[in-house]
């Protein structure tokens, strides 16, 4: 016998649900099915798996379930990822950033090898969700 579990059946708001659906994605993964009740509500988790495990969307489902009700503030972001290279913090903004659509949040991405122009610009414009490396952060942070 199989129990099928929903992202509704782990306390996923339907704005999200559907920003999911939207996207293809349906059912969550193992992953997810174990971190989201305690990362929902508000409990630290640790999970660690392989790539196209569901990683990225076990920590940001919760993430912007919480910043869902946060003001926004120019230069004054809520929300933090850290990411080791340029790609990773690509990527994970790619998936972000249609879930933080879904509750009319704003995400940028952060890291060198390019202008800092277009970051800082879109810092003081107000984000809600920063994704950073912390090299660019770290010289962006001195700047203030």
């Amino acid at each position: 016998m199989t129990i099928h579990t929903t992202f509704a059946d782990l306390g996923v708001p339907a704005p999200l649900i559907r920003a999911l659906a939207a996207g293809g994605i349906d059912a969550p993964f193992p992953i997810q099915i174990r971190t989201l009740p305690d990362a929902l509500a508000g409990r630290d988790v640790l999970g660690r798996g392989k790539t196209g495990s569901g990683k990225t969307l076990a920590f940001s489902i919760p993430l912007v379930a919480r910043l869902a009700s946060a003001k926004r503030r120019p230069a004054r972001p809520t929300g933090l990822v850290l990411a080791p290279t340029r790609e990773l913090a690509t990527q994970i903004t790619a998936t972000l950033q249609p879930l933080a659509a879904a509750h009319g949040l704003k995400v940028t991405t952060i890291f060198g090898g390019v202008a800092q122009s277009r970051q800082v610009a879109a810092l003081n414009s107000g984000v809600d969700i920063v994704v950073a490396c912390p090299g660019r952060l770290e010289d962006l942070m001195r700047q203030r």
